[in-house]
């Protein structure tokens, strides 16, 4: 009889023990008794999913309004079209170019000979340039605190969505990323200001090439004629030059992608025989001018018998924009007789179409489009702060 209650005893045992462990823990209250519920984190995703909706949505009749709406929906065509296949916010990426080593004055002789390198924007990178474009603007944020370069999200958060129907985890995971397209816009704002700032002095260089050739004037003076030739694109022309016609050179139009626009400048010397080397200041001179016509700046005295002007013909872009062919000469007149000396016809590859959205970047209405996009960002991200400090109170009283 003894026995029997002993086997007894061991057959209940571990029925007792099985059902403590499937009780709550002490430390964890049933979401009924929580002060805290999970419903109230899940309205505040579905308010952040709305207000990120209405941010883009924003930013897009921002960048509309700032430039026009074909450019717009080309930028942001472009950037969905690139992005097609990113599955989460941590995929996102852009694209730029890497400038450097691209910027600096040409030594004589010297020309572009490549594009500089495309370069992708990473997650990573959009957040800097984000937080760069807020500091910039003296917006207060934390851009990180998004976690756009994560697939983790705050401890507590985390935890939260952890205990919530996937529905709901989807619509914040969608949230996140649309808010993240706002940080790769800023950023790519951001970037081509950086970008400009590199620019904005020595402008954008192409090629200073050097051109010499003997020519024998009214049958019987036989001199040595040459002229050097500086070419660059400046988004802000440079103080106390003019430009061809003698006026006061303009900045580059608000050229938003086209490439036609593009002002050129040019840095030119000459030299007649045995003078020395004569400066003229730079000269402007826009992409479409030329057709099969030969565009000549005004006459230049080099001496008081000889003048000199610079002439451009046969410009064209490749259907890339990414290519301009040139060709250049000089004519001198001497004994009322002409002689050209010519520059070989110049293919110069250089990103234009970059380059003219870098030199938008001076205009105000694209200094103010940085700072509203800037602004949206900061109204997401209150949003998104709410959310995580409503999923920190969860965490400590019923965590």
């Amino acid at each position: 009889m003894r026995d029997k209650k002993r086997n007894l005893i061991r057959k209940t045992l571990p029925i007792a023990l099985l059902t403590v462990s499937l009780a709550p823990s002490a430390g964890i209250a049933a979401d009924d008794s929580c002060p805290i519920k999970l419903d109230d984190i899940k309205s505040r995703i579905s308010s952040l999913s709305t207000d990120v909706d209405k941010a883009e949505d924003n930013v897009e009749n921002d960048f509309k309004s700032a430039t026009s709406s074909d450019y717009a929906k080309k930028f942001f065509d472009t950037f969905n079209q690139l992005n097609q296949a990113a599955k989460d916010a941590t995929a996102l990426v852009n694209t730029s170019y890497n400038l450097a080593g691209y910027t600096s004055p040409l030594a004589e002789g010297k020309q572009q000979t490549k594009l500089p390198p495309k370069v992708t924007l990473t997650m990573s990178n959009a957040q800097q340039l984000a937080q760069a474009a807020a500091d910039e603007s003296k917006t207060k944020l934390d851009i990180a605190q998004l976690r756009c370069n994560q697939n983790t999200e705050d401890a507590a958060l985390g935890a939260a969505l952890g205990q919530m129907d996937s529905a709901t985890v989807d619509k914040f995971k969608k949230a996140k990323k649309t808010a993240c397209k706002i940080v790769h816009v800023a950023a790519d704002l951001q970037d081509k200001k950086q970008k400009l700032d590199e620019i904005r002095t020595n402008g954008y260089p192409l090629f200073f090439l050097h051109a010499k050739d003997k020519k024998t004037f009214d049958g019987q003076y036989t001199r040595t004629i040459q002229f050097k030739l500086d070419l660059r694109m400046y988004p802000i022309y440079p103080d106390g030059v003019k430009a061809h016609d003698g006026s006061d050179p303009k900045d580059q139009q608000f050229l938003l992608g086209k490439i036609e626009g593009i002002r050129l400048s040019y840095n030119t010397w000459y030299k007649w025989s045995d003078n020395n080397w004569e400066k003229l200041n730079l000269y402007q001179y826009l992409i479409s001018d030329t057709g099969k016509n030969d565009v000549c700046v005004p006459v230049f005295k080099a001496t008081s018998s000889v003048s000199v002007n610079l002439c451009i013909k046969d410009v064209s872009m490749n259907s890339n924009k990414d290519a301009l062919t040139i060709k250049t000469y000089s004519k001198f007149k001497y004994k009322g007789d002409s002689k050209s000396v010519s520059l070989p016809t110049v293919t110069v590859p250089a990103p234009f179409g970059y380059l003219a959205d870098v030199s938008d970047m001076k205009e105000e209405k694209k200094k103010q489009l940085k700072d509203k996009v800037v602004n949206r960002l900061a109204d997401v991200m209150g949003k998104h702060g709410d959310l995580v400090k409503k999923a920190q109170e969860w965490q400590e009283k019923c965590g």
